[in-house]
């Protein structure tokens, strides 16, 4: 039995039993803190000292000195930046919590160890935001944030966080939220970035490393098989062999559906907005459970060119278009039994008003 297969379930545990682990180490974690049991404990509990405890200078014990940080609105790489703009967020929300929902983790090798984490977001905008002025509104927000650690810090991240269905909530629409990040200026390392991702995954080009264990190679088939027979050949009669009947799905903007034919009818009504849509899967890990219960984290991103199912964008037709994704998939069985699926629909939007990716410059 591998070192991940003894994980604790994260899921809805209490905070308490989280904080202050009663199991005894589950990996060696070169490097690290004696105090963390197993990666999980190491992300959940800085997370908790950074957020809840609001000890935001934490940040420099945690984050590497240069850490690239990449979402699909923008780019950090320095710690100083991770510090301010983790300021910033709590300014604007200052009550928010974060509820960790799973972690799911493996080691890369060379002590590197890889965490994807998912999140549920409460919070009160209270103050001014990414989207514009403070509304007073609470919402809810999904985050998936997919670190890599060594040496008891966070040295590159990727941030995936469901916006639209936050601003929803927030009471501000869609397009102005999106006009109010488009009209932020960028770094040029973010815009050759978007770049070279939409370049490279139109390529069909993943960044996917072969070194998967051979406990966890089945399941970085099926990610890759999910993206190339749904998503890529459009092959929804395979629908089934993926999701289990009674399957429920969460993806951006608060869209729920349970079952085969809900499912399906989400994802190509979705695919309509970017019909030449390629996806690649860039990374999966794997944390094992009993019961041949596995939860498996895919990193993604499509690339294709636009095309509006709204006739408000019509303008936008035939633009290039890139997402930067994150699933979750807990898999009994051998198929899917819930999923959660986020990227951030406002900066894609934002992007499309930018003519961001740029084909030209790639």
């Amino acid at each position: 039995m591998s070192e991940t297969s003894i994980a604790k379930t994260v899921y809805w545990q209490p905070l308490h039993d989280m904080l202050d682990p009663a199991r005894s180490k589950t990996q060696t974690l070169a490097g690290f803190d004696q105090e963390f049991v197993d990666l999980a404990d190491y992300i959940l509990r800085i997370t908790h000292r950074i957020w809840e405890q609001k000890n935001i200078g934490a940040c420099y014990d945690y984050y590497a000195k240069f850490c690239p940080v990449h979402t699909l609105g923008g780019y950090a790489d320095s710690v100083d930046v991770v510090v301010q703009n983790t300021l910033k967020t709590i300014a604007a929300f200052p009550d928010r919590s974060l509820i960790g929902e799973d972690v799911i983790f493996r080691e890369e090798g060379n002590e590197v160890y890889y965490s994807s984490h998912r999140i549920t977001s409460i919070m009160t905008n209270k103050g001014p935001s990414e989207f514009g002025a403070p509304t007073g509104k609470t919402g809810r927000v999904t985050t998936i944030a997919d670190c890599m650690c060594k040496d008891n810090k966070i040295f590159y991240e990727w941030l995936m966080r469901d916006n639209s269905f936050l601003i929803a909530q927030l009471g501000i629409s869609l397009d102005d939220a999106a006009a109010f990040q488009a009209s932020s200026p960028l770094s040029h390392t973010f815009t050759q970035w978007i770049n070279e991702e939409y370049s490279r995954t139109a390529a069909n080009q993943a960044s996917l490393g072969e070194d998967l264990s051979e406990q966890d190679k089945p399941w970085g088939n099926f990610a890759k098989s999910w993206a190339e027979n749904l998503f890529n050949k459009r092959m929804f009669n395979q629908l089934s062999d993926f999701y289990k009947p009674n399957a429920a799905v969460q993806w951006p903007g608060g869209r729920q559906a349970t079952g085969n034919a809900a499912i399906s009818g989400m994802l190509i009504k979705w695919l309509a907005s970017c019909p030449d849509a390629n996806m690649v899967v860039d990374h999966v890990c794997v944390t094992h459970y009993e019961q041949n219960r596995v939860h498996v984290a895919v990193r993604w991103g499509v690339a294709g060119h636009y095309n509006a199912t709204d006739a408000k964008y019509v303008q936008f037709n035939q633009q290039p278009h890139y997402i930067l994704g994150a699933s979750h998939f807990e898999i009994e069985d051998g198929r899917i039994a819930r999923e959660w699926t986020v990227f951030d629909e406002v900066a894609a939007l934002a992007n499309l008003m930018r003519k961001l990716p740029n084909e030209a410059e790639a």
